[in-house]
């Protein structure tokens, strides 16, 4: 009897295929959750669930969200949790898909994504998984840096120093 291995990939086409979805995550969920806790109405495209898809807004949402507000809720409050929800790598992947397009807050479909701002978000994508893969990979990799982490160098003794005060000459 003879076993035959086969190596299957992830996938089949290009990570930006036009026909994937990006689905919410727990982090794109909770970051949805926080930006529709400080408005009046609910927004049809934010992430319910973690099987919903991740739509991007549509240009000038923040203006649009700053209408919608709570009472007691500042601008400041509101841009934060707006950049929390369309800076993780979701939404950042779901604005680099091929022909990929924005969504008004009713959930109707907007404008096409610019090229610009397609290939500014694939950037950003690729770079936080390159990042993930070579800590992945080198788990001794501190976050933040490039390089591993080496041993200190042995610290040398201070030199003494005698200052002078030249007032009174001690």
């Amino acid at each position: 009897m003879e076993v035959k291995v086969t190596k299957h990939k992830k996938s089949q086409g290009s990570i930006w295929s036009a026909d994937r979805k990006i689905i919410a995550r727990a982090f794109e969920l909770r970051a949805a959750q926080e930006l529709q806790s400080l408005l009046r109405e609910e927004i049809a495209i934010l992430p319910a669930n973690l099987s919903d898809q991740i739509k991007p807004f549509q240009l000038g949402v923040r203006a649009i969200l700053g209408d919608l507000m709570k009472a007691g809720t500042t601008p400041d409050e509101l841009k934060h949790a707006l950049q929390r929800y369309t800076g993780a790598t979701g939404y950042q992947m779901a604005l680099g898909l091929d022909d990929s397009h924005r969504y008004r807050l009713d959930g109707s479909v907007d404008d096409p994504v610019s090229e610009n701002n397609r290939e500014h978000a694939r950037k950003i994508a690729l770079g936080r998984f390159k990042k993930m893969r070579r800590k992945n990979a080198n788990p001794q990799l501190d976050g933040r840096l490039s390089s591993p982490v080496s041993k200190p160098e042995p610290v040398k003794p201070a030199r003494t120093v005698l200052t002078i005060n030249r007032r009174s000459g001690t």
